[in-house]
C-alpha cells in the first residue's frame, strides 16, 4: 500500500514549512462512521498514511465532527500538544482546528466535506476547518479569518487550500432554506430535480470578502462524487473516508 497517496493531488500552494497530504481510497479508510471511531484496522490505516507523509499518528490532533443535537457547527478549537492522540485517543469535536505550534499535526477525515487548511505563513498559525453544508451556511470560513486576525495575522497574508470535495454539479439538494439569501445568490442553481450548491465558490466568496486576496485560494479540482479515487457520502460510501492531514514543520 505505500505511496498509494495520489502525487498529483497533494496541495502545491503552500510553503516547504507546512505539510499538508490528502490520502486516497487506496490508502484504506481513515473512519469507520458504522463500526465505531477507533477499530484497529482503521487505526492501522491512519499509523500507515501518517508514517508514510512524515507525521506520527501519535503528533496529530484526531478531528471529530459531530451532527448531535446541540452542535453549533462553527466552533473553532485552539490546540496544543497536549490534545495530540498521544493525550487524548478521543478527538477534538470541533468544526475547525487551530495551532500554534510547530509538530502538532491536524487529522480531519472527510468523504465529500470541504477539508480546508489556512495558512499563515508569517506567524506560522494553521487551521484545518471542515467545511461541511452546515458550517458553510453559518459562514464557518468568516469567523476563520477573524480568528486569526484576532490573533495578529493580517488576512491578506493567509494562503487557502481546499480539499477534493463534492462539486456544483453533482451536489443537489431536495430543499435549500438559503435559496433567496442574496450571499447564496451566485452560489445556488435551481433545477427540476433541487437546487445544486456550489459551496467551494461560496466559501471562497467569504474569505475574499474577509480580507484574503483572490489569488491566495487554491481549490482542488476533483469532484469526489465521480472520483473513483476518494470516499464519497453521496455516492454510497456510508462509512468510509479520507483523510487530509497538516502540519507545520519545525
Amino acid at each position: 500500500m505505500a505511496g498509494a497517496m495520489i502525487a498529483a493531488d497533494q496541495p502545491v500552494c503552500f510553503p516547504s514549512d507546512l505539510l499538508v497530504a490528502v490520502s486516497s481510497k487506496d490508502d484504506g479508510t481513515m473512519l469507520n462512521r458504522i463500526r465505531g471511531r477507533h477499530v484497529a484496522e482503521v487505526l492501522e490505516n491512519r499509523r500507515r498514511f501518517c508514517d508514510q507523509t512524515g507525521v506520527k499518528y501519535d503528533d496529530v490532533v484526531y478531528h471529530v465532527i459531530s451532527y448531535d443535537q446541540g452542535q453549533t457547527f462553527d466552533t473553532i478549537a485552539e490546540v496544543t500538544e497536549a490534545d495530540t492522540t498521544r493525550h487524548n485517543n478521543e478527538g477534538i469535536f470541533a468544526d475547525a482546528l487551530y495551532t500554534e505550534m510547530a509538530g502538532v499535526g491536524l487529522f480531519l477525515p472527510v468523504a465529500d466535506c470541504i477539508a480546508t487548511v489556512i495558512y499563515d505563513p508569517k506567524r506560522r498559525a494553521l487551521m484545518l476547518a471542515h467545511l461541511g453544508r452546515h458550517s458553510t451556511v453559518v459562514q464557518l470560513m468568516s469567523r476563520a479569518v477573524q480568528h486569526f486576525v484576532e490573533r495578529g495575522s493580517r488576512a491578506k497574508d493567509l494562503q487557502i487550500w481546499m480539499s477534493p470535495s463534492i462539486t456544483q454539479k453533482n451536489y443537489c439538494m431536495d430543499y435549500f432554506n438559503y435559496a433567496d439569501d442574496i450571499n447564496w445568490q451566485n452560489f445556488c442553481h435551481q433545477t427540476a430535480d433541487g437546487i445544486y450548491l456550489d459551496m467551494q465558490g461560496f466559501n471562497r466568496s467569504l474569505a475574499i470578502r474577509a480580507g484574503v486576496p483572490d489569488d491566495n485560494i487554491f481549490i482542488s479540482p476533483i469532484d469526489t462524487a465521480d472520483n473513483p479515487n476518494y470516499f464519497s457520502h453521496s455516492s454510497g460510501d456510508i462509512g468510509g473516508r479520507f483523510v487530509v492531514v497538516a502540519c507545520m514543520r519545525y
